[in-house]
């Protein structure tokens, strides 16, 4: 019954998300026509493989432009749930059922973690699909040379490592907005939830800029990106996925503390 209700409230974001994937099918099978016909025209030179940071280059802008894309939908998904409930006077009714409302809760953020994780498996599995073509043309099936003294990264493990990042950044960003609703019992607080965002986001330049502190980004860094060179992906990914996992944890269950002790 709950899930049916979360699927009702979540059709119009749900359809946006079809939306978008159903044209990045379009591009992808648009992009294997061109590659197929211009396989005759296309020549890789042996000076592209002392290069190879130029194809791999292409995956910086890849991973931010998913993550903040699938960010955002989580983003919108935040404003449906338990704290929207509230907000509609309908709170006081959904918690008389005879189940906790930590029940509802991490209903709610199972049913939006799953339908990004979702989203995320089927963009990446296409654009990995697209990738693939453009590696056999330049004489690398299935691996991507970083640089001429790293070991190449198989494309499923980089598409991994890209799946994982979007998932934990989004995951993060629903989650800090969700607390927000249930904070102010309101869907309105999609809107506190961005103003925290855009407030770290400021507070982590002033510091960086006045004390030379450096915060945490909100996205995971995949890559080692400095000083406008590439060197490849970033080191200890295994520890800061696992310490980015933990504190995308952190705001459900804050947000149950909060929901378990709100007066409704």
């Amino acid at each position: 019954m709950y899930l049916s209700k979360q699927w009702r409230e979540s059709r119009i974001i749900s359809g946006i998300a079809i939306f978008a994937l159903a044209l990045l099918l379009l591009l992808v099978t648009k992009g294997h026509v061109a590659i197929n016909s211009a396989q005759g025209d296309f020549h890789v030179t042996q000076g592209n493989q002392d290069n190879p940071a130029g194809f791999a280059m292409a995956f910086i802008p890849l991973f931010y432009v998913e993550a903040v894309l699938v960010a955002f939908w989580g983003w919108l998904a935040a404003g449906i749930g338990a704290g929207k409930n509230l907000g509609d006077e309908s709170g006081s009714f959904l918690f008389t059922r005879p189940r906790p409302r930590a029940w509802f809760l991490w209903n709610d953020w199972g049913y939006a973690m799953a339908q990004i994780a979702l989203i995320v498996f089927l963009s990446n599995l296409m654009i990995g699909s697209l990738l693939a073509r453009f590696l056999v043309a330049l004489h690398s099936p299935g691996s991507i040379p970083f640089t001429p003294n790293n070991t190449p990264v198989p494309l499923f493990i980089m598409m991994l490592l890209m799946s994982i990042g979007v998932l934990l950044f989004a995951g993060l960003i629903y989650g800090i907005t969700y607390l927000c609703t249930i904070l102010i019992q309101r869907a309105a607080g999609v809107m506190l939830g961005a103003g925290v965002l855009v407030g770290y986001e400021i507070l982590r330049g002033l510091m960086h800029h006045y004390f030379a502190v450096h915060l945490p980004d909100l996205i995971l860094g995949l890559f080692n990106f400095d000083h406008y060179s590439f060197h490849g992906l970033s080191d200890h990914l295994g520890t800061a996925i696992a310490a980015r996992a933990i504190v995308m944890l952190l705001f459900p269950l804050a947000a149950q503390v909060v929901l378990e002790r709100s007066e409704i």
